[in-house]
């Protein structure tokens, strides 16, 4: 499926450019508003642009359009749900945070248990 948009002046000096999105594209893309996107391609000579949603690592802000990232999420029993968008860097940290404190815990366990 594809959109053809049009940008349009700011008209307020600057020279930026406003890109209205329609709703049926913020949808079928999965954005919302408040979502940072990214602009790949050639306004100036009216190529196609690519937009990508930028999610920003809750820990340490970092934009994680290249690398992907990772969600670290909890859903308990009440319907609460909650959780951390994270950078590859940050998740690798909580992830090795979690297993040492998972060794540290049974370093005195029986083998087999």
């Amino acid at each position: 499926m594809s959109w053809k948009l049009t940008c349009q002046d700011a008209a307020d000096g600057s020279g930026d450019l406003v890109l209205e999105l329609p709703d049926d594209l913020m949808q079928a893309a999965g954005w919302k508003v408040g979502d940072v996107l990214e602009l790949e391609g050639d306004l100036a000579h009216g190529g196609a642009i690519q937009l990508k949603k930028t999610v920003l690592c809750d820990v340490c802000g970092a934009g994680t359009v290249e690398t992907g990232h990772g969600v670290l999420e909890a859903r308990w029993r009440d319907g609460e749900c909650e959780g951390l968008c994270l950078c590859k860097v940050c998740f690798d940290y909580a992830m090795a945070t979690l297993r040492r404190e998972h060794d540290v815990r049974h370093l005195f366990d029986e083998e087999g248990q």
